[in-house]
């Protein structure tokens, strides 16, 4: 009876807690993409494994990506562990023409006319900062990788400045976690990096 009991008592263990379980290997298995790495969440869905510091601060994120026509890249900052609920910036390719979007707290707005003078067709850097710290979040993206040179005089895109051109008070909100990553969908990321904000006013 005693012998029955055991091996009763070790196949339940390996029903509930033994087996395998997907989500926890993907977690665990970290892949590399230009200076950073990640876990992945699904096709073409990345969390990177470096989080930002705390929910309400800023910081700098450098991309660089291409995309195939009709592609696009969404950027997800402040985040949660799923990529959801945070401040993200998609990247879609139009033939050469980059259409970009903003999407935090249920409103998205359109950024693509700032991005008039950019070709989609070869390979893109954009250096973004996103100070989830102000209410709302206040972004600035320029052109190419970060340097000691970028302020807020020489932005693709201020939301300080800009919003009221395109016909929004104000970049749409704030992101509430500390996760950050990627969607890719017929495009390929290059190269992802997370520093310090560049504008630290």
């Amino acid at each position: 009876m005693k012998t029955l009991f055991a091996v009763l008592f070790c196949l339940t263990l390996a029903a509930c807690g033994g087996g395998h379980n997907p989500d926890k290997d993907n977690l665990s298995k970290a892949l590399q993409v230009g200076d950073s790495s990640y876990y992945a969440l699904g096709a073409g869905k990345g969390l990177m494994t470096e989080g930002i510091s705390t929910v309400s601060s800023g910081a700098n994120f450098e991309v660089t990506f291409t995309l195939n026509d009709g592609g696009s890249l969404s950027l997800h900052t402040f985040a949660n562990s799923s990529l959801q609920s945070g401040f993200t910036v998609t990247f879609t390719r139009t033939g050469t023409t980059l259409l970009v979007q903003a999407d935090a707290q249920g409103e998205v707005q359109d950024w693509s006319s700032m991005f008039a003078a950019v070709d989609a067709s070869g390979n893109l850097t954009f250096t973004l900062d996103i100070h989830n710290n102000e209410r709302p979040a206040h972004v600035l993206i320029w052109s190419g990788a970060k340097s000691s040179g970028m302020d807020h005089t020489n932005t693709v895109y201020n939301s300080a400045e800009d919003s009221l051109d395109l016909n929004y008070d104000a970049a749409p909100g704030n992101g509430s976690g500390r996760a950050w990553g990627f969607t890719a969908t017929n495009a390929q990321l290059l190269n992802a990096r997370l520093s310090s904000p560049q504008d630290g006013h």
